[in-house]
């Protein structure tokens, strides 16, 4: 009996794993040619970004402005520079009032700060004018101010130096509050009035003198500073809590009163084991001073070292000194634009540093954005195309 099975034959056919694999290839390949491109166009970009900060974008004179416009007066100033490039900025004329002390925290990098050449309103610069920033090193003050608001400057923990013209007599609640790199306060003698912790956690304050103006000492004044000695002014009458708390390093306190101040607290001293420097006849009025590791002594001699203040009869005069005291300070000339240049030359190095800085962390620009989208849409649509051929096929 014949056999009628048919016997049918099956041929592999391995082209289609073959086909996957070179649709992979074309993409890889496509990838990295993209990838490629878009080095070498974003590298370029990235340099000349960096470049142009470093050489023109790094300061920002403003000649003049109207109050209340300032943030107007520096974008024209800037002239399209990103603001994260900013790291000094000049004005030169002008009276800035609360709105136009907020438009310098606009600028994140900001480290200088020339304002001795304007005025502000009333003679006060307002409370939390200018406080938390990150990089600010020097600020001059304008030429009439009169009184420091409350947190005018706190938390500026790289603030190094301010310039501040004699016309200031007021320094209210936490002005410098924990500006931790601030080592002086200058012409501290004209200062009458000084404000509940204004001082504190000032811990690079190598000395202090208190104005013979100044009749108390508030609460928190000077807790945790720095200073080694301080010189106490004939007119203070009394001493607050925690005036003096935690001053570690604290070791000579002179007190030129010819009464013992009164300490409202045992905790005006706390954890300050110094000598405290008064008047033979007064010593033993000090008792309520002598606890923890603090020492009255009887040693002190002669007047109160610092001349009393006259009443300024041309405030003006001081804040001009002061102005040109910051120019020298800058080795800057009569120019336009002395302070922002006499800043990069103080401190070129710095600087540089912070200028690459600021190109790095600022973000990706808009344009490298957009190449990258741009790629990554060219990839997106090529590799779409490739693997509806292969489905055809």
């Amino acid at each position: 009996m014949a056999n009628n099975k048919k016997t049918v034959s099956r041929t592999y056919n391995p082209a289609p794993k073959n086909k996957n694999k070179s649709i992979a290839v074309k993409i890889i390949m496509i990838v990295l040619a993209v990838a490629l491109a878009a080095g070498i166009i974003i590298l370029p970009i990235q340099s000349s970004i960096r470049t142009y900060a470093e050489e023109d974008g790094s300061s920002v004179t403003v000649e003049s402005f109207e109050t209340g416009k300032l943030a107007e007066a520096i974008s024209e100033a800037a002239d399209g520079t990103d603001y994260n490039f900013i790291t000094k900025v000049c004005v030169m004329n002008g009276t800035l009032n609360a709105s136009d002390w907020n438009a310098l925290t606009a600028i994140p990098n900001l480290e200088y700060a020339e304002l001795a050449k304007t005025e502000t309103e009333n003679g006060v610069i307002p409370e939390n004018a200018l406080p938390s920033r990150n990089q600010l090193k020097f600020i001059s003050l304008p030429m009439n101010t009169a009184e420091i608001g409350d947190k005018a400057f706190s938390c500026n923990r790289k603030l190094e130096k301010i310039s501040m013209p004699k016309t200031v007599t007021k320094v209210d609640s936490y002005a410098f509050e924990a500006c931790e790199a601030l080592k002086e306060m200058p012409n501290a003698v004209y200062i009458s009035s000084i404000g509940e912790g204004a001082f504190k956690d000032c811990k690079s304050f190598e000395s202090f003198t208190v104005s013979p103006k100044v009749t108390e000492i508030p609460a928190y004044t000077f807790s945790k500073c720095g200073f080694s000695e301080i010189i106490i002014g004939p007119s203070v009458t009394s001493v607050g809590e925690g005036a003096f708390a935690d001053c570690n390093n604290l070791k000579d306190i002179y007190v030129y009163a010819e009464a013992a101040p009164s300490v409202n607290s045992s905790s005006a001293f706390m954890n300050v084991g110094g000598t405290v420097h008064v008047y033979a006849d007064s010593a033993e009025d000090y008792s309520s001073w002598e606890y923890n590791n603090l020492k009255v002594s009887g040693d002190l001699d002669g007047e109160y070292p610092v001349e009393a203040p006259e009443e300024p009869a041309a405030a003006e005069e001081p804040a001009k000194t002061e102005a040109t005291e910051v120019t020298e300070a800058n080795e800057a000339d009569e120019s336009a634009e002395p302070a922002a240049e006499a800043a990069e030359t103080e401190a070129p190095e710095q600087t540089e540093a912070v200028s690459q800085t600021a190109a790095q962390s600022s973000g990706i620009s808009v344009g490298i954005v957009i190449v990258i989208v741009v790629m990554a849409v060219i990839i997106a649509v090529l590799a779409t195309i490739l693997v509806m051929k292969s489905k055809k096929s």
